[in-house]
């Protein structure tokens, strides 16, 4: 029997398939640059991998679904042998915090966190009506990256406004990322062999999307993504950080309505903004850097120099979020890269570790991220 986890990002659709009894992976796959050109699967087992290109793209999480489905079928993965399917849900505000059954009533209210984060919760509950069509009767089970961050003390969550627009509106810091950020911290200790509750942790999950999380005694004490996936580090197409007049300023002054705004903050800015690419291997090359197995045959001065300034906003506030929660926990015993960018890209980790040696001793760790891993984990606890 089998647990089917599958983990939708904003332009990505992780799945990995583990024993129930064992939680070994046995077969795992992603398939990359959703509703964009050159779309890709991967798919692999202990025996090999297979890669499947669709040069014209997989336009939604909905499709790319389906392939995986009949690509495991293929695999000889009889569908009738999954037990359950976990879901990776962005946001679950403050009602749910714990792994819970998908029903009716839970995804209809889950679908109302879909505006605070716009680009993660809708092909989250995408790929949950997808299964539960494609595989009726099955246990679908969502696991929230909002849930890992209910130990932040509220003087860290609660935002300076007038207080009823907590108590009444619950708005507030939420925080994202909270499964990848649970599993490495843990993973961390391990390695370190030693308790999670006598280390302070800063993890730094960088990818299209991307946060800071500190981690003290084995609790979540803050991280830089708010009451959206909006705020925090500059991302792939998300401005991160900003001055909230600016907002304001593009609807009153500029004469932008709210939609336009939003569709500007989380859907054209960050890396794409600034360089017209929100791929990070583009822009190391761009900026002049070897990357390996990708190539860039041409390169104008300009291009060159948004590439840079872009590549120092990015590790400027990725250090000044480290720089900011080792102070919040008096120091830091090991700090974590993993996402994309931080598992794989060398270039970028040694960027931001240049100017931390003021921080004193501490170990730097790369760990893959396996939210799957730690979805299927909770899971098999409701089995």
């Amino acid at each position: 029997m089998y647990i089917l986890v599958i983990n939708s990002g904003s332009a990505t659709l992780k799945f990995k398939i583990f024993n129930t009894e064992s939680l070994c992976e046995t077969i795992w796959g992603i398939v990359e640059r959703i509703n964009l050109k050159g779309s890709f699967l991967v798919i692999e087992n202990k025996t090999g991998k297979s890669k499947f290109n669709y040069s014209k793209g997989i336009k939604n999480h909905a499709e790319a679904l389906k392939i995986v489905l009949s690509k495991l079928a293929d695999s000889n993965i009889k569908l009738s042998a999954i037990k359950a399917i976990g879901h990776r849900v962005v946001h679950g505000g403050e009602e749910f915090t714990r792994p819970t059954l998908i029903t009716k009533n839970v995804l209809k209210k889950l679908e109302k966190y879909n505006q605070l984060a716009p680009l993660h919760n809708p092909v989250n509950i995408m790929g949950i009506k997808a299964c539960l069509k494609a595989l009726p009767g099955i246990k679908n089970i969502a696991v929230f990256d909002t849930a890992y961050y209910r130990t932040i003390p509220d003087y860290a969550f609660i935002y300076p406004l007038p207080l009823k627009f907590y108590t009444k509106h619950k708005i507030r810091r939420y925080g994202f990322h909270g499964i990848s950020h649970q599993y490495v911290a843990g993973e961390a200790a391990k390695k370190l062999k030693r308790p999670l509750n006598k280390l302070k942790i800063i993890s730094c999950h960088l990818g299209s999307g991307a946060s800071v999380t500190a981690t003290k005694f084995g609790k979540a004490i803050d991280t830089s993504m708010g009451f959206t996936p909006l705020e925090g580090l500059m991302m792939s197409t998300r401005t991160g950080d900003l001055d909230p007049a600016i907002p304001l300023y593009l609807i009153k002054t500029l004469k932008f309505n709210p939609e336009k705004v939003d569709e500007i903050l989380n859907k054209k800015s960050g890396f794409l903004g600034l360089t017209g690419t929100m791929d990070m291997r583009e822009v190391l090359a761009l900026a002049g850097y070897k990357v390996a197995g990708f190539r860039q045959d041409t390169r104008h001065k300009r291009q060159e120099t948004r590439a840079r300034l872009a590549l120092n906003i990015f590790v400027y506030r990725v250090q000044k979020y480290i720089g900011a929660y080792a102070a919040a926990m008096g120091g830091v015993n090991v700090l974590v890269f993993t996402g994309g960018i931080g598992e794989r890209s060398e270039i970028v980790r040694k960027l931001i570790l240049k100017d931390l040696k003021f921080l004193g001793k501490f170990k730097t760790l790369v760990i893959p991220a396996n939210e799957e891993l730690m979805i299927a984990r909770e899971i098999s606890r409701k089995l």
